[in-house]
């Protein structure tokens, strides 16, 4: 094969790899544009959740004030990705979680990135599942999660969650965000309780179980889309500085192109001259 060949044949190869590139760039954005869109209803619900807790929380004891349980180990929830090509991504939320981690505390972990990153650095999760890659399957996903973190709970292995995902903004960086999701957070217990109790249909105490299950899931369900916001986010970003990359590759292989085939044709030039002449002198 010869020299020019060969750099066409890496400008073919260059130009297929720019495709798959782009694909994944227009893929990424659309799965940010779903996961933007998702997070103000999720983060709607949860209020209004929340709003039925310090509503039942008038009704249990008939006060709210009560002393906490003695801490016990905490569950901290990572949301990491489930694929790659994130850049720094899943390093900055795993850094976050194992900062957080106390001797007795559990990494819980959404994501086999995450997971696997987690284990590199010594900290093996107590739980992982695999994280959801668009916002309309986060809900069975937090689904098994919850289901795993409140068997825990009733078997007083865990008596705090704290949830640990990255959070994009358009225009801005994403940042890694930290958030007590269990016990209640005192903005429940204090700035929404309403003077007058709930018409219910079911004990009190269990109205507030079932209530602060509920939250929790629409807490995890809403860090889980923020985080698929940020991971396409950042997949954006490295899609682009790859794009670049191969853009500036392909401009010069293109020039080595034109070089070497200007080569080939002052070459031919040259052999037909010299042949010309050759015959000449016979």
């Amino acid at each position: 094969m010869t020299r020019l060949a060969e750099i066409e044949a890496q400008i073919s190869g260059m130009g297929d790899l720019q495709n798959i590139i782009a694909a994944m760039r227009s893929l990424s954005g659309m799965r940010l544009r779903e996961a933007q869109r998702a997070v103000p209803g999720i983060r709607q619900y949860a209020e209004v959740v929340a709003g039925g807790i310090a509503d039942t929380l008038s009704m249990v004891h008939g006060r709210t004030d009560k002393p906490e349980a003695k801490p016990g180990p905490t569950a901290i929830i990572l949301c990491a990705s489930e694929h790659g090509f994130v850049g720094g991504f899943n390093d900055r939320v795993v850094e976050a979680a194992l900062n957080a981690l106390g001797p007795r505390d559990k990494l819980f972990v959404l994501g086999s990135r995450g997971a696997a990153r987690a284990t590199e650095m010594n900290r093996t999760p107590a739980w992982f599942g695999p994280m959801a890659t668009r916002p309309d399957a986060v809900s069975a996903v937090v689904q098994r999660l919850s289901e795993e973190l409140f068997r825990q709970i009733a078997a007083r292995e865990i008596t705090r969650v704290e949830a640990i995902f990255s959070s994009s903004r358009q225009g801005t960086a994403s940042t890694v965000e930290r958030r007590p999701l269990l016990p209640l957070d005192v903005h429940i217990r204090q700035t929404k309780q309403k003077h007058q109790a709930p018409l219910h249909n079911m004990a009190p105490a269990k109205l507030l179980e079932k209530l602060t299950e509920e939250y929790v899931f629409a807490r995890l369900t809403e860090a889980a889309v923020e985080s698929i916001s940020a991971e396409n986010a950042a997949r954006l970003s490295a899609t682009q500085a790859a794009h670049d990359n191969i853009s500036t590759m392909l401009t010069a292989l293109q020039s080595n192109a034109r070089q070497s085939r200007q080569s080939e044709i002052t070459t031919e030039i040259l052999e037909l001259a010299v042949g010309a002449a050759m015959v000449g002198d016979q």
